[in-house]
C-alpha cells in the first residue's frame, strides 16, 4: 500500500455514499464490511481503541459498541497495513503518523480499492491463524492429559511390580515353610517307624524266649516221670 493510498479518508465516505454527518454502524455491519468475524472485530477495536471513537470502545454494559464512518475507515486502513505484513506495533506507529498528518491538514486515512478487495483473504487468514492456534492449544492440552495419564499408568505398573515382588517373596517363604514342615514330618515318621520296629523285635524276642522256656520245661518234666 503506497502512502498516497493512506492519505484521503473522504474517498471511503464517497464510495459508500455516506453523509458527512455522524452515522453510527452496528458491530455486525462493520464486521460484515470488513469481512471478519465478530471476535476479530472486538480484538481490533481493543487493539486500536486510541484511534477510534469512544463509542467504538465502549465497555458500558448498558451501551453497545457502535462505529462511526471514521472508525470504519481506520479499521479498514489498519487491516490493509496488516495485510502488508506489519505488526500491531508497526500499525500503531503508522496510524499515529497518519492521524498527525490529518490534524495538520496534510491528509487523512484512506482505504484503497486493492485493500478492500483483499479483505476476504485477510479475514480468512486471520480466522485460520486463530483456528490453528486454538487447535494447537487443544493438541497441547491433549498431550498434557496423555502425559498425566501415562504417569498414572506407569505409577500403577510400578506399584503392581512391587506388589508382585512382595507376593513372590511371600510365596517363596510359604514354600520354604512347607518344605520344612515336610522334612519335620518325615523325621517324625522315621523315628516312629524305628520305634515300632524296635518294639516288634522286642516282642519277637520275648516270644522266642517263652517258647524256649516251654520246651525246656516239657523236657525236664517228662524226664521226672
Amino acid at each position: 500500500m503506497s502512502p498516497r493510498c493512506l492519505s484521503d479518508t473522504r474517498k471511503v465516505v464517497q464510495e459508500e455514499g455516506m453523509p458527512d454527518t455522524t452515522h453510527y454502524r452496528q458491530p455486525q455491519e462493520v464486521a460484515s464490511r470488513l469481512e471478519v468475524s465478530a471476535s476479530t472485530l472486538r480484538r481490533w477495536t481493543d487493539e486500536f481503541s486510541e484511534f477510534l471513537s469512544p463509542e467504538a470502545g465502549s465497555t458500558d454494559k448498558h451501551q453497545h459498541r457502535r462505529y462511526t464512518n471514521e472508525d470504519l475507515t481506520t479499521l479498514v486502513s489498519a487491516k490493509g497495513l496488516m495485510t502488508e505484513g506489519l505488526s500491531y506495533d508497526q500499525v500503531h506507529q503508522r496510524l499515529r503518523e497518519l492521524h498527525a498528518g490529518r490534524s495538520d491538514g496534510s491528509g487523512s486515512l484512506v482505504a484503497s480499492e486493492p485493500v478492500l478487495a483483499m479483505a476476504p483473504a485477510i479475514a480468512f487468514m486471520t480466522d485460520t491463524l486463530h483456528n490453528v492456534a486454538d487447535s494447537q492449544q487443544a493438541v497441547l492440552n491433549s498431550q498434557s492429559a496423555n502425559r498425566e495419564l501415562l504417569g498414572v499408568v506407569l505409577q500403577d505398573n510400578f506399584n503392581l511390580k512391587e506388589e508382585n515382588t512382595r507376593l513372590r517373596e511371600r510365596m517363596l517363604e510359604l514354600e520354604r515353610h512347607m518344605n520344612q514342615l515336610g522334612r519335620e514330618e518325615e523325621t517324625r515318621r522315621e523315628a516312629l517307624r524305628a520305634e515300632i520296629e524296635t518294639r516288634v523285635q522286642d516282642v519277637q524276642r520275648m516270644v522266642m524266649l517263652q517258647s524256649r522256656a516251654g520246651c525246656l520245661a516239657g523236657l525236664f518234666g517228662g524226664g521226672r516221670r
